[in-house]
């Protein structure tokens, strides 16, 4: 799947997190608790992972695209 295509399936969204804030929020005293924060956070990140890449590979290309045309018109004065 392409960062292009994705979009993340909307009924897994709040039943993901409602899930995960009731596991977080029913914890026993066994130990889980830290497991279900992690899986909260790779949830998170399988949902939001290829947005958020895609969303820096542009403003690294408008911030290499500027830095470029800066230094012509730096060049070009000269």
């Amino acid at each position: 799947m392409s960062t292009a295509s994705h979009n993340p399936p909307r009924l897994l969204i709040p039943a993901g997190f409602g899930f995960s804030y009731m596991t977080i929020r029913l914890v026993p005293e066994n130990g889980w608790g830290p497991s279900a924060l992690v899986g909260l956070l790779v949830f998170a990140l399988i949902l939001w992972g290829p947005a958020f890449l895609k969303w820096a590979s542009k403003g690294l290309a408008v911030r290499n695209a500027a830095k470029k045309k800066a230094a012509a018109e730096a060049d070009g004065k000269k």
